[in-house]
C-alpha cells in the first residue's frame, strides 16, 4: 500500500513538472514572437524615417503613437533598394538574440525555482500525512487491543472533529463488545436451560420404552406406560413450540405489526381460547371493565398480545382449585391502562415473585413441580409486552 501511494505521489509531481515546462514554453514562445515583431517594426520605422522628410513633430508623434503603416512600407522599400530585407542580420537582430537569451535564462530559472518550491511543499505535506497515518495506525491498534478501560490516544495532529469521531468509534466498539459478551452469556444460558428442560422428558421416555420392550408387563401396565409416553411426548411438543417462540423473540425475527384496535376485543379473544380449560377445571371467570373501556383503542399487535394474555390466563387456571374464581379487571389510570388478572390459587411466595418471569423458572412448591409446563409462558408474556 505504501509503495503504491509513493509511486502515485512521484507520478503527480512529475506530471506537474511537465505541465509547468509546457506552460512556460508556450509563454516564452508568445513573448519572443511579440519581441521579434517589435524589433522588426522598430527597424523598419527607423529606415522609413531615414528615407522620408519627417522631422520634428513627426518624429515626436512616432514616439507617442503606434508605427505608421506608410513608414513601415517605406522602410521596407528603402532596405530592399540597398539589397537588405527582414532576414538580413542587423544590430537589431543581435539585440533580439541577446534579449531572447535573457528571457530563456529567466524562464528556466523561474521553472526550476517553482518546481523546487512545489516539490518542497509537497514533500512537507507528505511528511505531515505520514505522521498523521502513523498516529492513526497507533490509534487503530489501541482500538483493536484495548480492554474496557479508555485508552490514552495521542491526538497531536488531529482536529477536533476527527478526535470526536475516534472517541465515538471507541465507545461504539465497547458497546458492541459488551453486547457480544451478553449475547454469548445468554446463548450459553439458553443452551444450558434447554438441555436441562429436555433431560427430564427424554429420561422418562427412555425409561418407559425400556420397560415396554422388556415384555414383562400386563396389558393394563402396558397401556399405562403408553400413556406416560404420550404425556412426555406432548410435553416435548409443547417445549419445542415454546422454544421456537423464545428463539424468534430473542433473535428479533418476530416483527410486531401494531395497529390501533380495541384492547377489550384482544382480551376477549384470549378468554375464548382459555375458556374450555376453565370449564374443565371448574374455574369461574369474572370480567370487570367499564363500558367506555370496552371501545378504547390501543396500538397493539393483536396476535402476540393475545398470546401474552393467554399465557398468563393458562398459568392462573393451572394453579387454581375447582370452584375458585379468576378475575380480570380493566382500569384506566392517568396516563395508562391497567389490566389485572387475579386468581385464588396457591399463590407465589414473596421471595420468588421477582423470578417468576424468568426463562424456564418454575416455583419450588410441590404442586408447581408436579404440574406440566416448562416455565416459559410467563417469560414469553413479559417479552411480548416489553
Amino acid at each position: 500500500m505504501g509503495l503504491r501511494s509513493h509511486a502515485k505521489n512521484v507520478s503527480f509531481v512529475f506530471l506537474f513538472g511537465i505541465m509547468l515546462v509546457l506552460f512556460t514554453a508556450f509563454l516564452d514562445f508568445w513573448v519572443l514572437r511579440e519581441l521579434k515583431r517589435s524589433y522588426q517594426e522598430t527597424e523598419l520605422v527607423i529606415m522609413g524615417i531615414a528615407g522620408s522628410n519627417e522631422a520634428g513633430s513627426g518624429l515626436l508623434r512616432w514616439q507617442k503613437e503606434a508605427p505608421d503603416a506608410d513608414w513601415l512600407l517605406s522602410g521596407e522599400r528603402l532596405m530592399g533598394f540597398y539589397g537588405y530585407d527582414l532576414e538580413t542580420d542587423t544590430v537589431w537582430d543581435r539585440k533580439f538574440s541577446e534579449a531572447r537569451r535573457g528571457v530563456l535564462i529567466v524562464s528556466v530559472c523561474l521553472d526550476l525555482a517553482l518546481f523546487a518550491a512545489f516539490a518542497a511543499i509537497w514533500r512537507r505535506r507528505e511528511k505531515g500525512n505520514a505522521v498523521i497515518f502513523m498516529e492513526l495506525e497507533s490509534v487503530f491498534r489501541k482500538l483493536q487491543t484495548t480492554d474496557s478501560l479508555r485508552p490514552e490516544f495521542e491526538f497531536t495532529h488531529f482536529d477536533e472533529v476527527l478526535k470526536d469521531r475516534i472517541l465515538s468509534l471507541w465507545e461504539q466498539i465497547q458497546t458492541d463488545r459488551e453486547c457480544l459478551i451478553r449475547e454469548k452469556e445468554t446463548t450459553k444460558a439458553l443452551v444450558t436451560d434447554i438441555s436441562h428442560q429436555l433431560k427430564t422428558p427424554v429420561a422418562a421416555l427412555k425409561t418407559s420404552f425400556e420397560v415396554l420392550h422388556s415384555g414383562q408387563l400386563t396389558k393394563q401396565e402396558h397401556q399405562e406406560f403408553l400413556g406416560r409416553c404420550s404425556v412426555q411426548l406432548r410435553r416435548l411438543e409443547e417445549l419445542a413450540a415454546a422454544l421456537v417462540n423464545v428463539s424468534r423473540l430473542e433473535s428479533g425475527l418476530i416483527a410486531l405489526n401494531k395497529e390501533k384496535k380495541p384492547l377489550f376485543d384482544t382480551l376477549l379473544l384470549a378468554v375464548n381460547r382459555i375458556y374450555p380449560k376453565m370449564e374443565e377445571a371448574a374455574v369461574e371467570l369474572e370480567l370487570e371493565a367499564e363500558e367506555a373501556l370496552q371501545s378504547l383503542l390501543v396500538e397493539q399487535d393483536t396476535k402476540w398480545l393475545c398470546e401474552a394474555f393467554l399465557n398468563v390466563l393458562e398459568n392462573a387456571v393451572k394453579y387454581s382449585e375447582a370452584g375458585t374464581k379468576i378475575t380480570i379487571r380493566m382500569m384506566k389510570m392517568t396516563v395508562y391502562l391497567r389490566i389485572e388478572i387475579e386468581d385464588e390459587g396457591i399463590g407465589v411466595p414473596k421471595e420468588e415473585q421477582n423470578r417468576i418471569f424468568q426463562r424456564f423458572y418454575r416455583g419450588t412448591d410441590r404442586q408447581v413441580q408436579q404440574a406440566s409446563g416448562a416455565g416459559i409462558g410467563l417469560y414469553l408474556a413479559r417479552e411480548i409486552v416489553t
